[in-house]
């Protein structure tokens, strides 16, 4: 566990190999006890707080980012410790949470988890809704796109404003059913808020106020030039910014997968021969996954 700031914690952090998401806490020093941001698939990265003199029947609330069950799935878990903990998320992605989860993105990735669907204590409806524990003030920050009902909560301490986004860089497919123009356009929003410190639920934290505009800015261009490519999926251009930008972003598995499809249609591009050389470099994981979404994207327009 890593204190962020002031009785901000990070109870689960980013983990490449995990299937779920990064966990989130913040001790209100008062009789609302803990706040969980986020819970994941597991309860047993979260009992780590025990270690360090909290307790798990002390949670008594827990803010969840977006209807994705790595973010939620292990609500019902909590429910064991603390059978009067409060659920929150917005009104769009509540069914997700309130009911059980299915579609085939749930069959593919979680067809063997045994979610058990928990009532929510309120449904988030407005955007710059307030949710107040103790002295701890959450803004509720409505950021459609990656999906109906994803949230990011704004939390400012000594002057310093915490941003906890959920899903900031997820893939936004409009072919998937996600929303590019929206979650572009929420991003856009969040830019304005000028976040000194974004705890994010795929990654590390990044600090400061300069590092998470640059960090959100590039995950805009990643999500339009991915959504482009789909489009015209021979088109060499897109695809080397793609293999760029996942540099940049140190999202090497991915850069090494861009490359080697480009290279494969197009064997002598220079620029994309000097970048595998760099790429490899980091000793990438070797996926599969650009050819997926591409068949993926036919199948859907067939």
């Amino acid at each position: 566990m890593k204190l962020v700031c002031d009785n901000v914690y990070v109870v689960k952090p980013y983990d490449p190999h995990a299937d779920d998401c990064c966990v989130y806490m913040i001790d209100t020093k008062s009789e609302d006890g803990l706040v969980l941001i986020d819970v994941g698939l597991n309860i047993e990265p979260i009992q780590v707080i025990e270690k360090e003199g909290f307790y798990l029947k002390d949670i008594k609330h827990c803010l969840i980012t977006h209807g994705h069950l790595d973010h939620f799935g292990a609500c019902f878990k909590l429910k064991k410790f603390n059978a009067n903990i409060n659920f929150y998320a917005h009104e769009l992605d509540a069914d997700q949470i309130e009911q059980k989860p299915t579609g085939q993105y749930i069959e593919q990735y979680y067809g063997d988890y045994k979610y058990q669907p928990v009532k929510l204590a309120k449904r988030i409806k407005s955007d710059n809704e307030i949710l107040k524990f103790g002295k701890s003030q959450f803004q509720c920050i409505h950021i459609p796109g990656h999906t109906p009902g994803s949230v990011a909560y704004l939390l400012e301490i000594r002057k310093k404003k915490i941003l906890f986004g959920g899903d900031l860089p997820g893939v936004v497919l409009n072919f998937r059913g996600d929303n590019l123009e929206e979650y572009l356009k929420s991003m856009q929003k969040l830019l304005h808020f000028n976040i000194d410190i974004l705890c994010e639920g795929h990654e590390d934290i990044i600090e400061p106020a300069k590092k998470v505009k640059k960090f959100i800015k590039k995950y805009m261009n990643l999500n339009e030039m991915l959504n482009l490519f789909l489009e015209e999926p021979n088109n060499m251009e897109i695809l080397l910014d793609l293999t760029f930008i996942s540099c940049e972003l140190e999202f090497f598995d991915n850069a090494l997968d861009f490359c080697n499809y480009l290279l494969e249609i197009e064997p002598d591009n220079v620029n994309g021969q000097e970048l595998l050389k760099k790429i490899l470099k980091q000793n990438p994981q070797k996926i599969d996954w650009i050819k997926s979404l591409i068949n993926e994207s036919i199948k859907k327009e067939k």
